[in-house]
């Protein structure tokens, strides 16, 4: 083989190997703990949208009722913290 062709060939591979390398080495596990943590917020936040929706249409008109729905979606979701 020519080469000129080995190069073209070689390079890439030993390029592509340290690209590889050093992405490995980026990536630490508390940076995928906080991802984790930050989909479990977004999870709850969803859920407490959610829930206050159910509310809204359960208790339409009714006030102290709706307060009240509102109060024990707090207070489940402050029992219930994201685990880190």
């Amino acid at each position: 083989m020519k080469p000129v062709i080995i190069i073209a060939i070689l390079v890439p591979i030993i390029v592509a190997g340290i690209f590889a390398v050093a992405l490995i080495s980026s990536l630490n596990p508390q940076t995928i703990k906080d991802d984790n943590q930050s989909d479990e917020i977004a999870w709850q936040l969803l859920q407490k949208t959610y829930l206050e929706q159910e509310c809204r249409e359960q208790y339409m008109g009714q006030l102290e009722e709706l307060e009240e729905c509102y109060d024990r979606i707090d207070q489940e979701q402050r029992l219930n913290p994201p685990k880190p």
